[in-house]
């Protein structure tokens, strides 16, 4: 399963429709957005692919963001989501609190950490967990079947 990972988009039209470009070439199942949409009409530019979101610090109008995810099929989990993506355990933050995401990677119970908040890409392994963030100015195309990612810039 091809998963695309995407973060902080902060409402840049521009960047947003490169991502969705990028997800819809390699032909991801599911876009997991780690926060920072800010504006629910953003979410628009998804509405072809199946995306699960997570909140982060800058979103406002959590109704309306909620509601746009779900006529368009998708999800917005809160502020943390732990999902299982064929056998494989992980847990999806926006990543304001770096002492939150170290304890969800020591805590040994996911196989992948996924966050964003810092701007800045990521993809290490620590103690066996594959900890990505796809930064500001790329997405992740995420092979579980490998457990290998790839960034891709926007």
């Amino acid at each position: 399963m091809l998963v695309g990972i995407v973060s902080d988009t902060h409402d840049n039209l521009d960047r947003i429709r490169r991502s969705v470009q990028v997800f819809k070439e390699r032909k991801v199942e599911i876009v997991i957005h780690c926060g920072d949409w800010v504006a629910p009409f953003s979410v628009k530019e998804f509405k072809e692919l199946r995306v699960m979101s997570v909140l982060g610090n800058n979103d406002g109008d959590l109704l309306l963001l909620e509601k746009t995810l779900r006529e368009m099929g998708s999800s917005l989990e809160g502020r943390f989501a732990s999902l299982s993506l064929n056998g494989k355990r992980v847990a999806v933050i926006h990543g304001e609190y770096p002492e939150l995401v170290e304890a969800l990677v020591k805590s040994g119970m996911y196989d992948v950490v996924i966050h964003g908040h810092t701007h800045k890409r990521r993809c290490e392994r620590l103690s066996g967990t594959l900890i990505l963030n796809p930064g500001w100015d790329s997405v992740i195309i995420y092979d579980e079947s490998t457990d290998t990612a790839d960034f891709v810039e926007t």
